[in-house]
């Protein structure tokens, strides 16, 4: 008995130096460093890799802010007993002492990040990631958060659990529509609710998952019913693992059923690579083809359809507008007709773009056909922005130049995206005053500015028209579309034909593009010549039921001023001043004229036929 209670004492000290002691919270408290404490942990698992990065687990660990600001080490996370290898049952018999081998799983993180840790170094992130708490009522301003009840257990959806460093990636996402915790897309409903289950396949990141990894399969039911918290886009709904540079998801192209889950009007959007995974999202839930098939008889007492928010694939893609103001064999010249001028073009640059239908080096961009694009040909040659589709290229990254900061996850088009890209096109701009050369510095100001008030300000004529002519509001919240004619009672808007004088489909139509292109801020630059078609056929419609190319009058009829009493509306006799190439702009003519009807880049003049 004397001798084992002598080798008993001592191995202990032996054994708890081996193997870190089993305590390193004690280690901390008499000064010793996580390294030291872990050494013994090294020392036997210091060859084993991550089954996920493929890099040891201990030089992620030693790279990691838990190593860095001695804040833990193995034994505060995998909780090894104080025996771990139990040595002695080498030789005397017995196992070892239980290790904790998914910390994550097993809800260790929250030990040292939890929503009401003392000191903790994230307490800073803290409302981010536990907006709600699973066990707590609701809060008074809903909230969605990193941590849902879905991700309690599954930290490593975001965070490698070795170097949990927060990374360049992670704080620009937190900047992001996609990282806001307060985002309307995240919080406007309970999006796991049965009631919902439609739309958690955008508007919550299990949703999203079970979306693109099933086929798109809509779900018909919710995932969750009694937890109240809400999910926003967790990093796992692109990346399968933590390993991030390499588990973006890989999806198929996508083809959008507009007219609901039972995929009667499909749509086919092309192989996009990466961008593959904006566009079930940024397709827009309904388009022209749900109007349509509306019998005409009921548009005297029928909701309006709605397009949803940020359709900007459906827009890029030309999916999603309502073009039936007149039959699609109407002549716009002698060489195309109405709908030719909706046809996309998608064919080689190198190939002559027949009468009419809509180029466009945006949406070429990410793609092969981007090569050898005449706006530079300098720019785009093989390995440069021709992979991944536009949506990364733009948002993100352009593929073959240098990486942005956080490799875009901020998603802003920002000084990094102007100078990777934008810059290399838009070179040089015309106002009133003087030709402006574009740089990453000014890009902003001088031409996305500019750009997106002319943009606005046609919309702004829909919006009078719709007032004037038939008495129809629009408010950003649902139904959007309020009938004047039973102010100051709120009422949306059921019957189209306004008691019988009105083509209904084509009001409602036009309506749609209103809501349709108001919901995406940015698609004078996603879908440049679509966009300004849907607004000239919409108010072409709007202003005397007819299209006959009266729109430039119509602008100049409606009075419309800015703040500073200026007219919104002026066309001097020509657009530019022009000796070739793009000069000043002429005279009195403003940027919404400019933007509003057709004009010559070598000329200056405007177009014979106004429509753009």
């Amino acid at each position: 008995m004397r001798l084992k209670s002598l080798l008993f004492l001592i191995l202990v000290p032996i054994l708890l130096t081996g193997c870190g002691g089993g305590d390193s919270e004690n280690s901390a408290a008499h000064g010793i460093s996580q390294l030291s404490a872990s050494q013994g942990c090294m020392n036997c698992h210091g060859s084993v890799e991550s089954g996920t990065t493929g890099v040891l687990i201990v030089e992620e660990w030693r790279a990691s802010a838990h190593n860095s600001s001695n804040a833990a080490g193995c034994a505060d996370c995998h909780e090894p007993g104080p025996w771990h290898p139990n040595q002695c049952g080498k030789c005397h018999g017995g196992g070892g002492f239980p290790v904790t081998r998914n910390p994550d799983q097993a809800g260790k993180c929250g030990k040292c990040h939890g929503p009401s840790i003392p000191g903790d170094v994230l307490m800073a992130l803290a409302p981010q990631h536990y907006g709600y708490s699973s066990a707590g009522a609701l809060p008074r301003t809903p909230r969605a958060s990193y941590l849902s009840a879905q991700y309690q257990g599954r930290c490593r959806a975001c965070h490698n659990p070795h170097d949990n460093t927060l990374t360049q990636q992670h704080r620009d996402y937190a900047k992001s529509l996609h990282g806001d915790p307060k985002g309307e897309a995240w919080t406007h409903y309970d999006f796991k609710q049965d009631n919902r289950a439609a739309c958690n396949r955008c508007h919550t990141s299990t949703g999203f998952i079970n979306f693109v990894t099933s086929g798109f399969t809509v779900a018909t039911k919710g995932f969750s019913t009694e937890d109240p918290s809400r999910e926003m886009l967790a990093c796992d709904a692109c990346h399968a693992s933590y390993d991030f540079k390499k588990s973006i998801r890989k999806i198929p192209a996508y083809t959008a059923g507009y007219k609901g889950s039972d995929g009667v009007s499909k749509a086919s959007f092309p192989d996009l690579e990466g961008s593959n995974l904006c566009i079930p999202c940024h397709s827009g839930r309904e388009s022209a083809q749900s109007i349509n098939a509306i019998p005409f008889a009921n548009f005297t007492g029928v909701n309006f359809v709605n397009s949803h928010y940020l359709a900007t694939a459906g827009l890029m893609y030309m999916q999603t507008g309502f073009t039936n103001f007149t039959s699609a064999g109407t002549p716009v010249t002698a060489t195309y007709s109405y709908g030719d001028s909706y046809t996309m073009f998608a064919g080689p640059v190198t190939a002559t773009t027949p009468p009419g239908q809509i180029a466009s080096a945006h949406r070429r961009l990410g793609t092969q056909l981007i090569t050898g694009d005449t706006h530079n040909t300098a720019f785009f040659v093989p390995g440069i922005a021709d992979k991944n589709g536009p949506c990364v290229t733009c948002h993100m990254n352009v593929s073959g130049v240098p990486v942005r900061s956080g490799s875009g996850h901020s998603l802003k088009i920002d000084a990094a995206a102007f100078r990777q890209l934008c810059v290399n096109c838009h070179d040089e701009e015309g106002t009133h005053e003087k030709v402006v050369p574009l740089t990453a510095e000014n890009f902003q100001s001088e031409f996305l500015k500019p750009q997106a008030e002319g943009f606005e300000d046609a919309l702004k004529l829909m919006q009078h028209l719709l007032l004037t002519k038939y008495r129809i509001s629009f408010n950003m919240t649902h139904p959007y579309f309020y009938d004047e004619n039973f102010a100051p009672a709120v009422k949306g808007v059921r019957d189209w034909t306004r008691g019988g004088t009105v083509n209904g489909r084509k009001l409602m139509g036009a309506c749609f593009n209103f809501n349709l292109l108001t919901r995406d801020p940015a698609a004078y630059a996603h879908a440049r010549t679509y966009s300004r078609r849907l607004i000239y056929d919409s108010i072409d419609f709007l202003d005397d039921g007819v299209l006959n190319l009266s729109v430039s009058r119509t602008a100049l009829d409606s009075g419309l001023k800015h703040a500073d009493g200026k007219p919104v509306f002026v066309r001097d006799t020509r657009a530019y001043n022009s000796n070739g190439s793009m000069t000043t702009i002429f005279g009195e003519t403003t940027d919404a004229m400019i933007y509003l009807v057709g004009w010559s880049r070598s000329t200056g003049n405007w177009n014979a036929i106004e429509r753009p």
